[in-house]
């Protein structure tokens, strides 16, 4: 006689899981659609139909609009904190660390992700519940963002008073690039730019470093 084995139900989610699923749809379709439309034009409704929900499922997660957005400006910053932190442990020490931070942050400035949180950012400026809800999330990403810098040597080459006004220069650079590169797609220039940058701090390094 051949005992056949029971076919295996697939696992139910549990509810915590089933609100992590949807309260991801929601933030992915709030960068995306902040990401094309913009802060001011990106609704609710746009946000539940890109998530595939419905209005009553986002507002289950969420009190309202200001929230979901708060929410995913938290989320970004997190998730390019770990992919920083990812990338630098991933770095060997034959690899140029200074070289790779900076093509990381060309692309992540580069980013659909970061596409969003910079609309949101410039939302901020007037809206200053906006600005109250958001700002402890960013300072505390980019304190996170120079002690992961800190702590990989990345920044070691460098003299420590420069080292904050150093990482927001080159931080601005990539972001205006990202800004206007819509409207002038240069590819060879941003090439060079990343060259330029990479070569001035690495001059500058080498004079710090005496005789």
């Amino acid at each position: 006689m051949v005992t056949q084995n029971p076919v295996s139900r697939p696992k139910r989610r549990t509810q915590q899981e089933r609100r992590a699923a949807t309260v991801a749809k929601l933030i992915d379709a709030t960068i995306e659609a902040i990401g094309e439309l913009g802060y001011h034009r990106t609704t609710i409704q746009e946000i539940c139909e890109r998530a595939g929900l419905s209005v009553g499922a986002m507002f289950r997660q969420f009190d309202g609009r200001l929230d979901l957005i708060v929410a995913t400006a938290q989320e970004i910053v997190a998730r390019q904190l770990a992919n920083f932190r990812l990338l630098l442990a991933e770095i060997d020490e034959d690899v140029d660390a200074l070289g790779v931070a900076l093509a990381f942050m060309r692309e992540a400035q580069s980013s659909a992700p970061t596409t969003a949180l910079r609309e949101v950012f410039v939302a901020a400026r007037s809206d200053r519940e906006l600005h109250a809800r958001i700002a402890p999330a960013v300072s505390g990403y980019y304190d996170a963002i120079m002690a992961e810098a800190e702590r990989s040597g990345v920044m070691r080459r460098f003299p420590e008073r420069i080292r904050e006004p150093l990482f927001f220069t080159v931080l601005h650079v990539f972001s205006g690039q990202s800004i206007i590169r819509p409207v002038y797609d240069r590819p060879d220039l941003d090439e060079s730019v990343l060259t330029f940058v990479y070569e001035l701090l690495t001059t500058y390094a080498e004079s710090q470093s005496g005789p």
